[in-house]
């Protein structure tokens, strides 16, 4: 293959190279394995135990949710850390996001729970129903089930009063643990009994009122009898009231709303009025506030629209409730028998392009939904049973509204089934304008790799977010306020119309070591405009392979100055512009501290639009330097873009990362351009020449020099000199006995125009072909022919054809035949 440097190497395959990041191998930055205990009582201060690995530098705890804090570290070592948390009585209920700050780094995020309860130990042994661990109402146990083991605890009620349990196992993160619950009473008869739940999916709950006064039993144990040294457990035991779910699930942000906790399909339920939060929160979780609050909330959908809630009968298109509005809406309804439908009227207008979403097994709700949309005739626009993200069995689907109508929403159970707890809230939006952004997944099955900002001393760290549109204009540009002392934001041009923007962060070389969690937004530049940007970035809290069962949405991001890193990283500034469809030679350089050899994995961040990089270089060990090849597309416009590479190498104890500055890199138009070379055959051994007529789009001095790439070396093609005079350029094509017969496809012509600063490399007639064929045989002699003799002979009468062969059938036929004469 013809090749004069790395710009050239698989250049001419017309898909260049694929924007992508390489999966991580074993060592890591901190590793934040576990805690103990999982949680603890809010309004309270508890001992914590962090356990991992590289924690010796241990330097804090970054929490999530305010009211939490670190007010001791009482030991350190390098596979665990104690410190003393303090949890205010302000923090909710529910698990929490912590990671751990070491002078080098920042570890992946783990879950911290919170109740409303004080922790007591389980105390083995406790697996004899005849010598259960006594405990009290309203606590919480921190305990693990072994393999085939069974923990009994024991509880002492009056007559009338409730028991109530609640377990998390699954959700605390450890392994797919499946918990099973029971109370059973002092004849050893379950009263009642939990496995799985549409709200806590394998965690159970389950309520009782005692019939007695006197003992109850609180039996734990894995479904099928399994378990593990990592299958822990908090089991809240106490007198609380466990709603299912809460009727209307949703309501307008700062608004008031009267809200219906459902518990079960018997029907027992209690209202409440609920004040909303003043921004929208679709994660937000609703506790009571006249009752005694479960352990955990029920999901409750703070929107920026109204609710419509059903009015009865709507079980025909004819009894349907009518809403106000139809985009945005939240339509809210209860399907409270078997064969129930309930139908609603919305005015849409034409050419809104709609999303239809059903909430219900998302809120703890047992209904399979299925909804369809229909005009004022009964035709059906569409219409969805499952489909709707985490919780599947949801529905949702997206239609055009054909014209300024009424239409009609159709939801019932795709079993049929129905009661009290079949609780649905269905959101139409088209129009509400928002505008997110987050980082993508930088690795295969892990949500939290590179998903922090630890900056290093002196140096940088960079990561890309991914934007999101929907009905936005303007320009916007990235805020991040609240920074560690000594951090700057670099990224601080408008983002304009990009889909993605790398985000740089800076630290000057004595800034202290500290953290922060940064609120990033993206603000309008024109203050008129009122929408504002959010970072949504998903976290999986619990997987196993490619099934997650939980996930957190987190608002801000995790930002840290760490100590300097052993090497630093610089791209070096291109003197001439990326032209369409032309390539370039990006180079970066790495300075090392004395003693620091070890390989730097170098990430590019980012590529400007049209441009096609490879994701990642490696500068080998002791090596200073590697090279990036961008490959522009026909269609890449001017431009001048900001780009950054990020380096990670191993350090001796983890992962050590450091990004470049901005450099920039100019793009512009094509100085000239060329159709695909006319088919050319030639004779292997033998010599042909193919024109490549040009077209000077700008004029440049001195002598350009044209080649033909993507051919084997077999086959030389001597490089021709152009001018922008030259309106065609010929190349000769030699072969011999070497060269390959058959096409070789894919060719172009490479340019280099010289130009103030260096060369400009074109790449032109791309999707050339040449054809080499086999020489040609020579036609073999004739054949020697015998003389003739005249001779008198008579003339010969010609044979008589042969008889033509009867098939079977046309056999018996004639024998028939025969027979009747």
């Amino acid at each position: 293959m013809k090749q004069s440097s790395s710009l050239l190497k698989s250049a001419f395959c017309a898909g260049l190279a694929l924007f992508a990041a390489a999966a991580p191998s074993s060592a890591a930055y901190p590793e934040f394995s576990g805690t103990k205990p999982n949680g603890a009582q809010r309004g309270s201060d508890v001992m914590v135990t962090f356990t991992g690995n590289r924690l010796a530098d241990f330097e804090g705890l970054i929490f999530f949710t305010p009211g939490f804090t670190m007010k001791k570290v009482e030991k350190v070592e390098n596979g665990k850390v104690e410190c003393l948390v303090g949890i205010a009585p302000t923090v909710p209920p529910g698990n929490h996001l912590i990671r751990l700050r070491t002078k080098t780094g920042i570890s992946h995020a783990r879950q911290f729970f919170v109740g409303p309860f004080p922790n007591v130990d389980e105390k083995e042994p406790n697996n004899d129903i005849e010598s259960p661990q006594i405990i009290a109402l309203n606590q919480t146990v921190e305990g693990v089930v072994q393999n085939e083991d069974v923990d009994y605890y024991k509880v002492t009620v009056k007559k009338g009063q409730r028991i109530s349990v609640e377990v998390d196992g699954l959700r605390l993160g450890y392994t797919v643990f499946d918990p099973y619950l029971a109370i059973i009473d002092k004849d050893k008869f379950e009263k009642a009994a939990s496995d799985d739940t549409i709200l806590h999916r394998q965690d159970g709950y389950c309520s009782y009122v005692a019939e007695y006064d006197g003992d109850y039993i609180v039996q734990i144990r894995e479904s099928s009898y399994r378990g593990g040294g990592n299958s822990f457990y908090r089991l809240h035991v106490g007198s609380f009231r466990r709603p299912d779910v809460v009727y209307p699930a949703g309501g307008k942000a700062g608004s008031k709303v009267k809200v219906r906790f459902i518990e079960g399909k018997n029907g027992q339920s209690f209202e409440e009025e609920a004040v909303l939060p003043a921004e929208e929160d679709p994660e937000y979780m609703i506790y009571a506030k006249s009752q005694e609050p479960a352990p955990s909330g029920n999901p409750f959908r703070v929107m920026a629209f109204d609710n419509t809630l059903e009015a009865e009968p709507n079980d025909e298109q004819a009894k349907a409730t009518a809403s106000a509005v139809g985009d945005p809406v939240a339509l809210n309804g209860i399907i409270e028998k078997p064969g129930d439908i309930d139908y609603f009227k919305v005015p849409l207008k034409k050419g809104l392009k709609v999303e239809i979403a059903t909430f219900a097994q998302a809120l703890g709700s047992p209904l399979d939904s299925v909804v369809g949309l229909y005009n004022a005739k009964g035709g059906s626009l569409g219409g969805s049973d499952d489909g709707g993200g985490r919780r599947r069995l949801d529905s949702k689907f997206t239609v055009t509204i054909p014209a300024d109508d009424n239409y009609f929403i159709r939801i019932t159970d795709h079993l049929e089934r129905g009661g009290s707890n079949f609780v649905y809230r269905i959101e139409l939006k088209a129009s509400e304008p928002t505008l997110t952004f987050s980082s993508p997944q930088f690795t295969v099955n892990d949500t939290h790799y590179r998903q922090f900002i630890a900056v290093p001393r002196g140096g940088r760290y960079a990561t890309l977010v991914n934007i999101s549109r929907n009905n936005v204009s303007g320009d916007f540009v990235f805020d991040a306020p609240g920074l560690p002392p000594g951090m700057k934001f670099l990224t601080d041009y408008p983002v304009k119309d990009l889909q993605n923007v790398p985000l740089l962060f800076e630290s000057a070389p004595d800034a202290p070591l500290a953290h922060a969690t940064v609120p990033v937004k993206l603000k309008p530049v024109d203050p008129a405009n009122k929408v504002t940007g959010k970072l949504r970035q998903e976290f999986d809290i619990v997987r196993n392979g490619n099934v997650v069962y939980y996930t957190e949405i987190e608002d801000r991001l995790p930002v840290a100055t760490v100590e300097e890193a052993p090497y630093s990283l610089e791209i070096v500034k291109p003197a001439v512009p990326l032209v369409a469809g032309g390539l370039m030679d990006l180079k970066v350089v790495s300075k090392r501290k004395e003693g620091f050899k070890a390989p730097i994995r170098v990430f590019m961040m980012w590529k400007p639009p049209g441009v096609s990089i490879l994701g990642e270089q490696t500068i080998a060990e002791g090596q200073n330097e590697c090279t990036f090849i961008l490959d522009a597309s026909a269609g890449v416009g001017a431009g001048t873009w900001k780009m950054t590479v990020m380096g990670e190498a191993e350090s001796g104890n983890g992962r050590v990362y450091n990004a470049s500055p901005y450099c920039e890199v100019a793009t512009a138009p094509a100085m000239l351009a060329a159709p695909a070379l006319p088919l050319t055959a030639v004779e292997q051994g033998k010599e042909a020449t193919v024109t490549a007529k040009l077209e000077h789009l700008q004029p440049f001095e001195g002598e350009a020099v044209a080649d033909i790439y993507g051919v084997p070396d077999t086959i030389p093609i001597e490089g021709m000199k152009i001018t922008k005079d030259t309106k065609e350029v010929t190349f000769k094509i030699k072969t011999d006995a070497k060269s390959p017969v058959g096409k070789q496809a894919n060719l172009f012509v490479k340019v280099d125009v010289p130009v103030k600063g260096g060369l400009i490399v074109h790449r032109i007639a791309t999707g050339s072909v040449i054809r080499i064929d086999p020489p040609r045989k020579a036609p073999p002699p004739a054949p020697a022919q015998p003389a003739v003799v005249a001779q008198n002979k008579p003339k010969e009468e010609p044979k008589p054809a042969a008889p033509k062969a009867l098939s079977r059938l046309e056999q018996l036929r004639q024998e028939a035949a025969a027979g009747k004469k």
